[in-house]
């Protein structure tokens, strides 16, 4: 049997409850063969993630997910091998970064106007600490502030789009995120795409492809099982494409994700990402 390499997960850098190096952590007691800090629009985590000390041969792959818009689309997108430090990627994630502190309040305003009480020094923890704060964080303040039972409570009632403390963010544009990750030598793969509603994903496949996508999430958790049912599918759109499939549990350390490690991928996709990262590097 194959070691597993889970290449999408989230750290307390952005809205995952684990530090870097406890997701490290993790990764080895459940003996992965690899694994990928992918946060969301920053790399804050990433050098933790890499100097972390192993005592296996764990495989890390540096990453990010970035949120992006494509005709009005809410499109994420993830980027393998990023370089950390000083780069054109980081330079955008720094604009959306903002974007989601201004929006933090914001939210939290709309959940006063609705007459829930908010914890104010929470608020600022989270602000002052989390260099990529979202909805998650908000909706954890909300279950132990007694609010809501659990993540899904907290979306379905408040956070989701279209719902009363709802507020939207900046995102980049999905052709200029593909293409500022290959600047950075960066492998860009397209995230969750059975999550996009309404567009015709074997054409935006294609598309994407002929603006330097090079992989698509295919294995994944969805909650729904018509979703787990269309992976299939997908998976042989991306196989007569000629993408890179891979996959990931996007766990965050909550109840509303899948666990890490419980989806994920042959590790030999990681030496595959690796080659393509460094001939985008080489070209």
């Amino acid at each position: 049997m194959k070691a597993l390499a889970d290449l999408h997960v989230h750290s307390d850098r952005s809205d995952g409850l684990n530090s870097p190096q406890e997701l490290v952590e993790i990764a080895e007691r459940q003996e992965l063969g690899g694994i990928a800090l992918t946060d969301h629009d920053t790399l804050a985590g990433v050098r933790e993630f890499m100097e972390a000390p192993i005592s296996g041969n764990l495989q890390r792959v540096p990453g990010v997910e970035i949120g992006t818009n494509y005709l009005d689309h809410d499109v994420h997108l993830l980027g393998y091998f990023v370089p950390f430090g000083e780069s054109a990627i980081e330079l955008s994630l720094q604009t959306l970064r903002e974007s989601r502190h201004a929006r933090f309040p914001k939210m939290v305003k709309k959940l006063r106007d609705l007459g829930i009480a908010i914890d104010e020094s929470e608020i600022q923890r989270v602000l002052r600490e989390v260099a990529s704060p979202g909805r998650p964080h908000l909706a954890r303040i909300l279950i132990d502030s007694g609010v809501v039972s659990d993540i899904r409570e907290a979306f379905t009632k408040y956070l989701a789009s279209g719902k009363p403390a709802f507020v939207d963010r900046e995102r980049i544009e999905l052709i200029e995120a593909i293409g500022l990750l290959r600047e950075s030598g960066a492998v860009p793969v397209l995230a969750h795409p059975l999550l996009i509603e309404d567009i015709d994903l074997k054409g935006f496949l294609q598309k994407l492809k002929s603006q330097g996508l090079e992989g698509v999430e295919v294995n994944y958790g969805y909650r729904k099982p018509k979703l787990m049912d269309s992976i299939e599918g997908l998976r042989k759109m991306t196989e007569d494409l000629g993408l890179i499939v891979t996959g990931g549990s996007d766990s965050h350390g909550d109840e509303g994700h899948s666990e890490l490690g419980s989806v994920g991928v042959s590790v030999e996709t990681i030496d595959v990402l690796r080659k393509v990262s460094e001939r985008i590097r080489n070209r």
